[in-house]
């Protein structure tokens, strides 16, 4: 897997007139004011989704709290204020820093370096229809809420690729997957696939009737509703696990897949996440996915990526060189963040971008 690239030249990063982080190119440092959050507050440490190597508990300074951070692998994260008071936690987010990223559990504070840079795509109008598509009758407990999204212009007839995503609202709605469609040279169509409240875990966790219907069933109708040169599946987080456990468990439905900071867990890697309910069925299927011999699975092209300071890192990697003995042309990107939106949607390009190239 390629590795971040290396850090640009340092330049401030606080807003003009805010009175924030002191961001450079090699750390953070805050000092919070004492009287922001009252003098209940007996401490104050540092909340992220990743593991911290450093000591993340404030000190307390006079009228402030301070901490100096050394800037992990990363271009950008996202932070709570974890607040300890007699009677319990608080996770907030921090009010010197005007930077807020929305999330499914509440809004984070982010720190960007000084290198960081949005895509490019970012922002582009969103210019064609988007349809509800009627789930085929099946045995799963509810249909699979689908939309379809074509860009302006192109006819039914007229073929294009058809990419098929998991959490598709949520990656339209705070990645800007339709806007990263509506950027490329040619045409796109999209396939937003959502879990309904509740089915997420039951769903992406390699769950074999899901897979066979979406393979099986809902793939081939979208084919026949529109003309398709090739079908890509992006998934990330538990419905990367689910994208692969489709093609293989359907090797004719997608030409190509998408995994971002797959869930792909093992009993050795992944500990931490024991006491999830669907843990052991996504261990199985990741195990019995990885020790496939070459010639045993109809090979596509794969882009996987996976943040730098994530805890996926490790099984992605491990995936990675699974699939790469198996025949796959993997194309595996280590991207400088952690298990986010963003991290997600700044590596569509160009990773996504040529995935589709590779297709013609």
């Amino acid at each position: 897997m390629s590795g971040p690239e290396a850090p640009a030249e340092p330049a401030p990063n606080d807003a003009p007139g805010v009175v924030g982080p002191l961001v450079t190119e090699d750390a953070v440092s805050w000092s919070l004011p004492v009287v922001e959050f009252g003098d209940r507050v007996t401490g104050v440490d540092l909340g992220v989704d990743w593991i911290l190597t450093e000591p993340h508990t404030f000190d307390r300074s006079g009228g402030d709290w301070t901490l100096r951070l050394t800037r992990p692998l990363a271009h950008r994260f996202e932070y709570q204020l974890i607040l300890h008071r007699p009677d319990g936690d608080e996770f907030v987010t921090d009010p010197t820093n005007p930077l807020r990223v929305p999330g499914p559990f509440g809004d984070k504070s982010e720190i960007r370096f000084p290198d960081y840079a949005e895509p490019a795509w970012l922002g582009t109008e969103v210019v064609g229809d988007t349809v509800e598509i009627a789930d085929p009758p099946s045995s799963l407990a509810v249909p699979v809420p689908i939309q379809l999204f074509t860009p302006a212009g192109l006819a039914p007839e007229t073929a294009a690729p058809l990419l098929i995503a998991h959490d598709g609202s949520d990656l339209t709605t705070r990645g800007g997957l339709l806007s990263w469609a509506c950027a490329q040279p040619e045409p796109v169509r999209v396939a937003l696939l959502d879990p309904p409240n509740g089915y997420r875990d039951v769903w992406y966790a390699a769950e074999p009737e899901y897979a066979d219907h979406i393979g099986g069933v809902v793939i081939p109708a979208l084919r026949e509703r529109v003309r398709t040169s090739a079908t890509l599946g992006l998934g990330v987080s538990l419905g990367a696990v689910s994208m692969l456990t489709i093609h293989r468990r359907r090797p004719e439905s997608l030409d190509a897949l998408a995994l971002q900071s797959g869930s792909f867990f093992t009993a050795e890697l992944d500990p931490q996440e024991s006491r999830w309910p669907p843990f052991d069925q996504v261990v199985a299927a990741v195990s019995a996915m990885s020790s496939a011999l070459p010639g045993q699975s109809r090979t596509v092209p794969v882009l996987m990526t996976v943040g730098a300071i994530e805890e996926n890192r490790a099984n992605n990697e491990q995936l990675a060189g699974a699939l790469t003995f198996q025949g796959y042309d993997v194309d595996a990107r280590i991207v400088p963040d952690a298990h986010t939106m963003i991290g997600w949607r700044d590596a569509w390009s160009p990773g996504l971008d040529q995935l589709l190239r590779k297709l013609g």
